[in-house]
């Protein structure tokens, strides 16, 4: 007896008495608490209905922990593929894959903000777009995974493809200067190779000089006598090129030519035409001079510079100045190309 009323009683505590009618309501998170306890303790007092509505309780509460786990799997599925699309993180086995396309600026950095998110863990790098250009950032101690190499040690900067070498990448505030005697240095060599006693490669700008010329006309009326005269004045703009400096120039003892494999020069119709010249049997080439465009080379457009620096400017990075600046100032230079045989 004592056993029936006690289990009366723990069970009168799982019971909520506000029931409509005679049907009372199960208080479920008790019921899941002492679940197994009162499928066990019940049936004495009120039979196997006690254990089926326990049974019961507790088979929703399983389904309802499956459901709510299936929830929280699938959130934090959803949220770990928005950071992945969010941060766009560089993992090793993507480099070796071969699934990375370098674009022309990477970002060479110590750190960043994405080494702390889970889903970015154990990545070396980072694509990123910036006002509509793409470009990776690397982190410095992973620059070795990646098949590149720089004009420097490589260090935390930016840096822009070379024109002729995917890659191979030049730090932005040398990028000019460092093409700049690439191609002094590939005249050096052309000269070399087809044999030259002397050359020099001066550098040249431009300069707009007006000339104002005046036009005399005559106006004819009558029987065919002039009657009158207009002065007019015509307006004249020429391009001029004044001498900055000499670049390079060297002398040597000459010697038989051997074809040059250019690069930096490949596109010049002059120097095709120096090396067709001096390559020929009969009447070779003793000496010429040649203006040669200073940009041909740089592999910046005026548009591309503005996109570049744009990105700097996000960045925050002034060491390079301006490069739409760059650009403009080598559109107004020349070298001039002296080589003697």
């Amino acid at each position: 007896m004592e056993t029936k009323e006690k289990n009366k009683e723990e069970l009168s505590e799982l019971v909520d008495d506000k029931g409509q009618g005679n049907k009372p309501i199960i208080a479920v998170g008790a019921v899941v608490d002492k679940a197994k306890d009162v499928a066990e303790k019940g049936a004495e007092i009120v039979g196997d209905a006690a254990k089926v509505a326990v049974d019961f309780a507790g088979d929703q509460l399983k389904n309802a922990k499956s459901t709510l786990e299936r929830v929280n799997q699938e959130l934090s599925e959803s949220r770990s593929k928005r950071n992945l699309e969010k941060y766009r993180p560089i993992f090793p086995e993507d480099l070796e894959k071969g699934s990375v396309v370098l674009p022309s600026i990477i970002n060479v950095v110590d750190s960043d903000k994405r080494m702390k998110i889970k889903e970015c863990e154990g990545a070396v790098g980072y694509n990123e777009t910036i006002n509509g250009t793409d470009l990776v950032g690397v982190y410095l101690n992973d620059i070795d995974k990646y098949n590149i190499s720089f004009n420097d040690e490589g260090t935390t900067s930016i840096y822009y493809v070379h024109p002729f070498d995917e890659h191979r990448y030049i730090e932005i505030s040398e990028y000019f200067s460092f093409l700049k005697e690439a191609r002094i240095s590939e005249l050096k060599y052309i000269a070399q190779s087809l044999g030259a006693k002397h050359f020099k490669v001066s550098i040249m700008e431009e300069k707009m000089t007006e000339q104002i010329k005046k036009v005399k006309g005559g106006a004819k009326l009558g029987l065919g006598k002039d009657k009158g005269t207009v002065d007019a004045e015509k307006d004249n703009s020429e391009k001029n090129y004044e001498f900055v400096g000499v670049a390079s120039e060297s002398w040597y003892t000459g010697k038989p030519p051997v074809e040059p494999k250019l690069e930096f020069w490949a596109n010049s119709e002059a120097i095709r035409t120096l090396v067709k010249q001096r390559m020929a049997e009969d009447s070779r080439l003793l000496s010429e001079t040649y203006k040669l465009d200073y940009n041909i080379s740089t592999g910046i457009k005026e548009k591309e510079a503005a996109k570049i620096d744009g990105v700097l400017k996000a960045l925050k990075f002034n060491g390079a100045g301006s490069i739409s600046e760059e650009v403009k100032k080598e559109s107004h230079k020349k070298f001039e190309y002296t080589i003697e045989f």
